[in-house]
């Protein structure tokens, strides 16, 4: 063999093309960096013999053991010194021995959490959440926009967008114990340490590989205890691991060369980028060389440039509604120290105020650990969550942003021209107004790199070489993703924002900070498009003067009306009807409660209006009165659809069951003698509501319409309610609208921080009037101030 020269064999050269690979370089540079000829190292790649200088040369180049590429034993331990060890030693009771010996460091290592704002160290066991994994990393996948679209919910929810919904979701030890070499990535915040630390602890129980030795490596840490060594060497930094544990190193290397290790790699994205090349390449040689060994590599999702001969890639999965649930139940154990059964109240609290409508941006959030652990420490100190999450939403951002790296003691590279965090800040809301505004949702990379180069162009002393800058907006688009998570890859070349919370923020942001009337005027122009509905409410909340967003909301919303003489006339009425009522609440809410009360809408609001003007006002009698009255009516409307476009007698059968519940509600509470007494017999022409559907049918068809329009003109003569508007389609999409957007603006006029008094006055006094009575009002004022 000496005289012939040293073969690589069939693995060895798939290693060689793999490290070749990995390297960007072809056979011609490898034989130029050598410097030597490509003769050698044509042959080398054939299997042909070559001279022994040549093809260890060529071996450590590639960072490669030359002697398992040769297929002989290694220097560091032969064959046969292997089994005249093994023959010493019974294995078995070796790996028992060092498991003991190792049982505390792990524990040590591994049994706690030191978690974002808490002074006290949180046990692992008593936190911990079932981690899931996707077998199908996001974004590796070839799927266009309109696929990603599909994902989409009716809520535009981008936990559902991240995860496509044919996904199956796997417990996170299954692919650990089926793969002997595992990539898990995943986004910031994702649990990625953690999942490692609990596979360290269940390993060091005895409950998940129990005839293996755990090891868990911190990276970032490797590189510092190391950097002052000649070169990175796994080999020796778990030799002096063990030793520290009383562990020799010969035993060390047996248990390594006969697979009895559990090697945890924690944190690939947190080595600098100045070390990564050569550990990545100490990595792909010690798990080429220890091969029989059990691999675990942690990485962020958009490093994917790292990738290892024979290692299968799984990504962590979102948080799902269980998750969320018991990582909150475990929370308030563990980290803010209630007993299991206050925990079990605060929690349940917790989670059924998550799931109010009102927080679902908030919901959204919660997918993510880290974002979670936030949002439960904000509910703890008053045990709901703040009114004004632009709050929550800045503390979020800056987690990601920073300080989540900051506690941890992680530096990362510098992004491209070192943009500061309010540059990058600056851009991510750039980004996000220019998409809003166009409705997308997802970015195709070549769109992306353009905005972020049109954004460099702008910052103060930028090279501004268009080809250097398109180079550059790559870079930084790589890092946002990389160090931020705030921009993630949904599919091959197509981002979006990690969550659409901050897609509204940012948006929202840009608005507030920019002093352009062309901006506003752009945002009032979506007053009546629900996707722009969040990013109204951050604005308000997030402008240190919402009078002038408030005041172009209310001339927008009364301009849309304002040329429809049948709409003017329902206002009108809508006005006398409710300044009618002798009631203790504002003349604003009342009619507000008329509104929706008559009915007149395309699709029958809820009070939602109402509710954020006062509250409940339907226990007022009066209006009670005319709120069953109108359900009455409303009922028969509805029963008489039901008879002449629905097959299904049941239904109407319904409607007769709410109609006389309504009614007989309405009855009880008339005073008036009159009035009660047309009532009366109104009601004593009802049929038995228990009555055969077929009677009641034909009892319908007989006298039902005539019916009807007895209890309106009575209801039109005593109470002025009932009327006919017979609006059109097109107006009744108006009116929907019109309540809507006034429903908006009453929203953002509770959120905004700061309202003037005289603002404040002016909208709620007008809100839901006829031009006529908004122009009478503001004369009225004027000639006071006068």
């Amino acid at each position: 063999m000496t005289s012939q020269g040293l073969r690589a064999t069939p693995e060895g050269i798939r290693a060689a093309k793999t490290a070749l690979t990995d390297k960007t370089w072809s056979q011609h540079k490898l034989a130029g960096a050598l410097g030597i000829t490509r003769q050698p190292v044509s042959k080398f790649f054939a299997g042909e013999p070559v001279s022994r200088t040549c093809f260890v040369q060529i071996c450590q180049q590639l960072g490669l053991s030359w002697q398992k590429v040769a297929g002989l034993p290694e220097d560091i331990v032969s064959e046969a010194t292997a089994k005249i060890q093994l023959n010493r030693v019974d294995l078995d009771t070796l790996v028992r021995d060092v498991r003991q010996k190792r049982q505390d460091k792990i524990q040590d290592q591994c049994g706690t959490l030191q978690m974002l704002d808490i002074a006290h160290t949180v046990q692992l066991l008593d936190i911990y959440t079932d981690t899931k994994v996707l077998e199908e990393v996001t974004s590796q996948q070839w799927r266009e926009i309109s696929d990603l679209l599909k994902d989409f919910t009716s809520e535009l929810n981008f936990n559902q967008l991240g995860e496509c919904k044919r996904q199956k979701r796997l417990p996170g030890l299954e692919p650990v114990s089926r793969n002997s070499k595992l990539m898990v990535l995943g986004k910031p915040g994702s649990g990625k340490t953690t999942f490692l630390q609990h596979l360290a602890i269940e390993c060091n129980k005895g409950e998940f590989e129990p005839n293996r030795i755990v090891i868990f490596i911190s990276l970032k840490e490797f590189v510092e205890d190391t950097k002052g060594n000649s070169e990175f060497n796994l080999l020796n930094y778990i030799s002096q691991e063990f030793l520290n544990c009383g562990v020799e190193q010969k035993l060390t290397t047996i248990l390594l060369t006969q697979g009895k290790l559990l090697i945890l790699l924690d944190g690939l994205d947190e080595v600098l980028s100045e070390n990564t090349d050569k550990v990545v390449i100490e990595i792909r040689r010690f798990t080429q060389t220890f091969y029989k060994n059990k691999f675990v590599i942690t990485c962020r999702i958009a490093t994917q440039k790292y990738r290892f001969p024979g290692f299968t890639e799984v990504e962590l999965a979102d948080f799902h509604q269980e998750q969320v649930e018991v990582y909150v139940k475990n929370w308030f154990v563990a980290v803010a120290l209630k007993s299991k059964e206050d925990a079990e109240a605060i929690g349940n609290l917790f989670i059924n105020q998550l799931n109010l409508p009102e927080n679902h941006r908030i919901r959204e959030l919660a997918i993510t650990p880290i974002l979670l652990h936030l949002i439960c420490l904000v509910f703890h100190v008053k045990e709901e969550f703040p009114s004004n999450p632009a709050k929550l939403y800045e503390q979020a951002l800056n987690i990601l942003l920073f300080r989540w790296d900051e506690v941890r003691g992680i530096k990362r590279d510098r992004i491209g021209y070192n943009l500061t965090l309010a540059s990058k800040k600056n851009l991510l809301a750039h980004l996000a107004t220019i998409h809003f505004e166009q409705g997308d949702y997802f970015f195709e990379q070549e769109k992306v790199q353009q905005i972020i180069a049109d954004f460099l162009y702008t910052l103060p002393d930028i090279n501004t070489n268009v080809t250097e800058l398109q180079i550059n907006s790559e870079a930084v688009l790589k890092a946002i993703e990389v160090q931020d998570g705030l921009l993630v890859e949904r599919s091959q070349r197509i981002y979006s924002f990690s969550h659409l919370t901050f897609y509204e923020y940012f948006t929202a942001k840009k608005i507030v900070e920019s002093s352009q009337s062309q901006t506003w005027s752009n945002l009032i122009s979506h007053i009546t498009e629900k996707r722009w509905r969040e990013v109204f409410l951050l604005t308000a909340s997030m402008s240190p003067n919402a009078d002038k967003l408030l005041q172009l909301m209310k001339q927008k919303i009364d301009s849309q009306v304002a040329f429809d003489d049948k709409i003017q006339t329902f206002l009108t009425w809508l006005q006398q009807k409710s300044s009618s009522v002798s009631t203790r609440y504002k003349a604003v809410a009342v009619r507000a409660f008329y509104l929706v009360c008559d009915r007149a809408f395309a699709h029958t609001p809820s009070y939602d209006l109402e509710f954020a003007l006062v509250g409940n006002i339907a226990f007022d009698l009066d209006l009670a009165l005319d709120e069953f009255l109108s359900s009455t009516l409303g009922c028969v409307n509805e029963l008489d659809f039901a008879f002449e476009h629905i097959s299904n007698d049941a239904i109407a059968i319904d409607h007769v069951y709410a109609l006389a519940i309504a009614f007989y509600k309405a009855v009880d509470l008339v005073v008036e003698p009159e009035f009660k007494e047309m009532l009366q017999k109104l009601k004593q022409q009802l049929p038995y509501i228990n009555s055969e559907q077929e009677k009641l049918r034909k009892w319908w068809q007989a006298k039902g319409k005539a019916w009807r329009e007895q209890l309106r003109n009575v209801l039109i003569k005593y109470r002025n309610i009932g009327y006919n508007w017979q609006f059109n389609e097109q107006q009744k999409e108006l009116l929907q609208q019109y309540y809507n957007a006034n429903k908006l603006l009453v929203d953002c006029l509770n959120s905004a921080v700061y309202v003037t008094p005289v603002v404040r006055q002016e909208i709620e006094e007008t809100l839901l009037l006829a031009i006529a009575d908004i122009e009478s009002i503001s004369s009225y004022c004027c000639t006071n101030e006068d």
